[in-house]
């Protein structure tokens, strides 16, 4: 048997490059740009390749063979694989993805390898992992990477798990335009970043709103929580006159009220709806700076993409016959001051010393004034 080539590729700034002996033993960043050293496991880009080698190529690569039979819906053999390429893309707190290429007869499957190295970041991928499987079992939705299998590297230790890499897809993030206004701009690696355009913007908040509220368990008030625009958690793929929105990441699904607390399912949904406001308006500068806070067109936007997503989980049956009616009523029935009233209690139990705090409190009486406008001109149609 012929088994696949494999080759390795670290960023530089005229792109990707093969590594080489030089590079083999330059020590990965294990933290965020701009966080600063931290204490732990030393990782160099030699022993992070070779860790994900030693777990792809167990068994003649059985695993990445099957993987790409999967994603390629047709059968092959490790023969049939020409190569295999491997690229350190980016470090997060927890995770360092890997996005590997198998070239198969002049095409091309892609997969990310999330890796973690430290125990908090083994515990969350673990936990991520299990979360990605129980939601591509549950629903039948597009938006979410499919996964493949778990492994474990032993020295160093890497525990690590294959997904679907959502191929020309990438981040967005709020940033200073030439006038001091807030623009988004896509990260498009591959024709260089953009300024997207207000609608585009709306269309981004709006489809990631949806696909929030399609994951959200009416019944157990389970939801796809915490996520963040800062993390580069949604990615988009923006062509000429289409756009598309996908979530990379499900670290938790759990409930943030709980039903034996004799919470209503329309109040706990408008607790989600109320988190979901703000918590789409937040993102970074440039994904690394300061806190920052989306124009009001967002709030438009997710108010819109939830209704959606409700009508959509009524039309497949998630939820009964008349519920999204019954919902607007009800969000509708509630004045301004009692809304303020659960927005205010929503952001008291957060972590005070969170970062995003300060500048929701900033900014917070406008957005309820401007979510309740909103509300109000909502209609079930």
């Amino acid at each position: 048997m012929t088994l696949p080539k494999v080759t390795y590729l670290t960023p530089s700034s005229n792109g990707q490059v093969p590594l080489n002996d030089l590079t083999r033993q330059i020590p990965m960043r294990l933290t965020r740009c701009g966080t600063g050293p931290t204490p732990g496991p030393v990782l160099t880009y030699g022993q992070y390749f070779e860790g994900i080698t030693d777990v792809i190529s167990k068994d003649d690569f059985a695993l990445i063979v099957e993987a790409t039979g999967k994603q390629l819906t047709e059968d092959i053999t490790a023969s049939d694989i020409e190569e295999i390429l491997i690229y350190a893309e980016k470090h997060g707190s927890d995770y360092h993805p890997g996005r590997i290429e198998v070239m198969v007869g002049g095409v091309c499957a892609t997969f990310v390898m999330n890796v973690a190295v430290t125990s908090r970041g083994e515990a969350r991928l673990c936990r991520e992992f299990e979360v990605l499987e129980h939601l591509n079992s549950k629903y039948d939705f597009p938006f979410l990477p499919r996964t493949y299998f778990q492994g474990e590297a032993l020295l160093p230790s890497m525990l690590m798990f294959l997904a679907d890499w959502f191929h020309g897809y990438h981040e967005f993030h709020l940033s200073m335009d030439e006038n001091g206004s807030r623009k988004l701009v896509l990260w498009d690696t591959e024709k260089n970043p953009r300024h997207l355009s207000r609608s585009q913007a709306w269309q981004i908040y709006h489809q990631a709103a949806r696909i929030l509220v399609l994951y959200y368990d009416i019944e157990t008030f389970e939801q796809i929580f915490p996520w963040h625009h800062a993390a580069g958690d949604f990615v988009v793929k923006a062509q000429e006159k289409s756009l598309d929105v996908k979530l990379v990441t499900a670290r938790q699904y759990a409930p943030m009220l709980e039903r034996s607390e004799g919470v209503s399912v329309h109040e706990a949904l408008l607790f989600f709806l109320l988190n979901l406001s703000i918590r789409m308006r937040l993102d970074r500068l440039d994904g690394v700076g300061a806190i920052a806070w989306a124009d009001d067109d967002c709030v438009d936007a997710t108010l819109e993409g939830f209704m959606e997503g409700l009508r959509i989980k009524q039309v497949k049956g998630f939820i009964d016959e008349g519920f999204v009616n019954s919902f607007l009523q009800y969000g509708q029935s509630i004045a301004k001051e009692d809304l303020s009233y659960r927005f205010h209690a929503l952001i008291n139990a957060c972590d005070q010393a969170a970062p995003d705090i300060p500048v929701i409190k900033e900014h917070l009486e406008r957005h309820v004034s401007k979510f309740h406008l909103v509300l109000q001109d909502l209609r079930d149609s």
